[in-house]
């Protein structure tokens, strides 16, 4: 993105906008929620091209093609909540695989020194502080004990229907502009199917979790409405990236409901898969999700590609242009920005793998409403993974995963600790919320299970 003339004005003019809400009440802590909530639209969002990348006139076009400038007008205003709100982060932690995912970032801008040339290098640079800093602490600003934890996951909800109301709004203006090829995939408000397909499954296991778990029973209808339109919308991208993470992910939720029987889900998959594949053989119907039921390695070369580019640069990288193919996020990492972004990468993979370790230790301890929080967390993380495996998006900078990991991930970091504090103290959660006392008898302030809070 070039930080132009006139981008400045929107930017500046936004600033504008954002200090009038934060007067009328938006200067709370949930505030933090709302320049959230546009940078996960805004990185929901991609500039609408067909195989000829030809760029295709949606009636959302003016909004795709500024995507990165929404993205970097929330990231903005989330940063000045960071700075109203610096004071609400003592005693919180953020989760050691954000902090990964932010030198990645940066080490990324500074190889586009070298590969792009100081202006693109710099003005990358920028952005990285303007947006992965404030995303890592969306959490630690809106949460301050786990209930809190249920606005944060009902804005993702929001932005959700948002991105469905765009997709029907777009479908009664042209429904082809929202497909690709000659199978008519499914692309929404995206270019690529396995991105909407990612997108829609990390959807799909945070409104199945509200569905289930939100004490709000009037929402209930509307999480059940989204879920469904979401399940649709994702057969129709054919993306198996996409339907096995939201496999990972509702198994996950569903583990404290159901105990074990959530872990049968991917053996289910399994059948079904061949029973669909039988059925399309057999009958030979087109259904409109075939290629689901396909067993073509659509991967294989695009890993090749990035390990031999890779091999030729393997200091800095070819940079994001040259490595053409992105099909695997740390191949991509490797083939983009050399063996220090490689570096970066299985760091990040280390860390998330002893995340999930630690959760699954301290997880007897929560009560079952706060374990299911952590179950949803933990589901999250693995679904990132797995994803990360056959898409390059641990390289990019405005995709959905980001957003979604910065959220998921510190999360299950807020709630280990609790849960530590919890046994270091010999008592639950809730009766950690107090007043701290010194010495004399004084109430020197009020505490919760991250630390004081005023």
């Amino acid at each position: 993105m070039n930080l132009t003339a006139p981008a400045m004005v929107i930017a500046g003019l936004s600033v504008v906008v954002w200090l009038g809400l934060y007067l009328v009440g938006l200067g709370r802590r949930w505030g933090v929620l709302v320049p959230f909530a546009l940078m996960l639209l805004a990185s929901a969002l991609s500039l609408p091209v067909d195989w000829m990348n030809r760029v295709l006139p949606t009636a959302w076009l003016p909004i795709q093609q500024r995507r990165s400038l929404i993205f970097l007008v929330g990231g903005l205003f989330a940063l000045f909540m960071v700075v109203v709100h610096f004071r609400n982060l003592r005693g919180k932690s953020v989760s050691m695989l954000l902090v990964t995912l932010v030198m990645m970032g940066f080490y990324s801008s500074l190889l586009r020194l070298h590969h792009d040339g100081m202006s693109e290098g710099f003005q990358s640079i920028l952005y990285s502080f303007a947006t992965l800093i404030p995303l890592a602490l969306v959490v630690p600003i809106a949460v301050s004990e786990p209930e809190d934890f249920k606005p944060v996951l009902r804005a993702l909800a929001i932005v959700n229907a948002a991105w469905i109301g765009m997709c029907l709004l777009q479908m009664v203006a042209n429904v082809s502009f929202m497909t690709l090829g000659k199978q008519g995939r499914f692309v929404g408000m995206m270019s690529n199917p396995q991105h909407t397909g990612a997108f829609l499954a990390f959807m799909i296991m945070t409104v199945l979790w509200l569905t289930l778990n939100d004490q709000k029973h009037s929402l209930r209808f509307i999480y059940i409405a989204l879920l469904g339109v979401n399940l649709v919308m994702l057969v129709w991208t054919g993306s198996r990236t996409g339907l096995g993470m939201a496999v990972i992910g509702c198994g996950a939720v569903l583990y404290t409901r159901i105990g074990r029987a959530a872990l049968l889900l991917p053996v289910a998959l399994i059948f079904a898969y061949a029973a669909f594949k039988v059925l399309v053989s057999i009958t030979g119907l087109d259904i409109g999700a075939e290629r689901l039921a396909s067993a073509e390695n659509t991967r294989s070369y695009a890993w090749w590609k990035l390990y031999t580019t890779g091999m030729e640069n393997p200091l800095f990288g070819a940079g994001l242009v040259e490595a053409e193919k992105s099909e695997n996020s740390w191949l991509y990492a490797f083939a983009a920005f050399g063996v220090g972004m490689l570096f970066f990468a299985l760091m990040v993979t280390l860390i998330g793998i002893w995340q999930c370790l630690r959760a699954a230790r301290v997880r007897g301890s929560l009560p079952a409403e706060h374990r299911r929080m952590l179950d949803l967390c933990v589901g999250a993380i693995a679904m990132y993974f797995a994803g990360a495996v056959l898409e390059g998006y641990m390289v990019s900078r405005v995709n959905p995963s980001l957003c979604f990991i910065m959220i998921y991930s510190n999360m299950a970091v807020f709630m280990i600790r609790s849960a530590a504090l919890g046994r270091v103290y010999g008592s639950g959660i809730d009766e950690l919320d107090g007043y701290a006392i010194d010495e004399d008898g004084v109430e020197t302030g009020r505490y919760s299970v991250l630390g004081p809070v005023g």
